[in-house]
């Protein structure tokens, strides 16, 4: 199965600023599967689409949305309200919604659900008591943990690298990695409890490849577009190899070895440019 391509804070690398309503067009106009957000809630408790804590010293809890635009109008961007980014979003593409805080996880619920079906969003969070609080709103809500937070001790670490337990306890039903933490193994382990795994935040593609070779169910990426285009490549690629090996099971093609000058040595290692040259019968 083709991983989903998650556009992280929007197409953040694409758009001026992350978490804006560019960004999220972006990601919509790209085909990714789903947009990745942060949600926070100011001093004059307007819900918010915003990654970090504070701005300018001052933390977001502390300031009203007013406040808060102020500031970043004078930094070119507007922060979105989280209803306007639902609105732009529904029926466009899904979301992978990361709560920051717990305390108005209600609100978040009867908010997206007026413009989100259930197969249509998914809520997460560094928070194993808000993805719980989140499951115990709406058992039928998608739900899932955040793990590999910066500086984190041994016994922490261990914690995220193995979290069957904890997933367990809050309800989640899928788990977000990041990409570190996402090796083969750790993939299996999950696969094995039948938990997909969405691994962020992916930009370079060796990783890319790595994941999707591993069998990540998702990749979140601030540049989706290269993700989208990696995926693409591959799933020629397969299409090809497949092809070829009904051919060749069937006898029509025997044109090991010939593909040398892209460094392939047998059918197995074609590469799609060299395997599309093939003249054989049946090719």
């Amino acid at each position: 199965m083709e991983p989903f391509i998650i556009a992280h804070r929007g197409a953040s690398a694409l758009a001026e600023h992350e978490n804006t309503l560019e960004a999220f067009e972006i990601a919509i106009s790209l085909g990714c599967e789903y947009a990745e957000f942060d949600i926070r809630r100011t001093a004059d408790d307007k819900l918010i689409v915003f990654h970090d804590s504070e701005i300018e010293g001052t933390a977001i809890s502390e300031l009203s949305y007013d406040r808060l635009c102020s500031i970043t109008y004078a930094q070119g961007y507007r922060v979105p309200l989280l209803k306007e980014v639902l609105s732009l979003c529904a029926g466009r593409i899904k979301l992978d919604i990361e709560l920051k805080e717990t305390g108005y996880e209600k609100r978040v619920i009867r908010l997206v659900k007026k413009y989100f079906d259930y197969d249509e969003f998914q809520i997460k969070s560094f928070l194993d008591i808000a993805a719980a609080r989140v499951k115990r709103i709406d058992p039928q809500i998608t739900t899932g943990l955040l793990v590999g937070v910066k500086h984190a001790n041994i016994k922490r670490r261990a914690n995220e690298f193995f979290p069957i337990r904890r997933l367990h306890a809050c309800k989640a039903d899928f788990i977000s990695p990041y990409f570190r933490l996402a090796t083969k193994g750790f993939i299996k382990r999950m696969h094995c409890h039948r938990i997909p795994v969405f691994v962020w935040t992916v930009n370079k593609e060796k990783i890319m490849l790595r994941c999707i070779a591993n069998g990540a169910d998702g990749i979140i990426s601030d540049r989706p577009d290269t993700a989208l285009s990696i995926r693409r490549e591959i799933t020629k690629y397969e299409k090809v190899q497949d092809r070829f090996y009904r051919l060749r099971k069937h006898g029509k093609c025997h044109h090991q070895g010939a593909h040398r000058e892209c460094g392939c040595h047998t059918g197995e290692d074609l590469c799609v440019r060299h395997f599309k040259g093939c003249h054989c019968k049946g090719c």
